[in-house]
């Protein structure tokens, strides 16, 4: 083997070593933003949920207040007649 391919092998095997550690970046830095968005979306639908149950809480509270009051008036109807 002669010293010009010798050294034209090694030029293509670095250069084969640097493109696959880019790649490997690539990879590791798109699993990385992948994951960040799981976990924003996560935390987007925990933050959702909790609202949606206190908001559950409210009208239910809500409809318990109609509802006494409509007892109420009832109640107020029947004496009436």
């Amino acid at each position: 083997m002669s010293t010009a391919n010798a050294g034209m092998l090694f030029v293509f095997g670095f250069a084969l070593l640097i493109a696959a550690i880019v790649i490997a970046a690539m990879l590791v830095w798109a699993s990385t933003k992948k994951a960040q968005a799981s976990a924003a979306r996560e935390a987007n639908y925990r933050e959702l949920a909790e609202r949606t149950g206190a908001d559950s809480a409210e009208i239910k509270a809500s409809l318990m207040e109609i509802k006494s009051r409509l007892v109420s008036v009832e109640r107020m109807l029947k004496e009436v007649d």
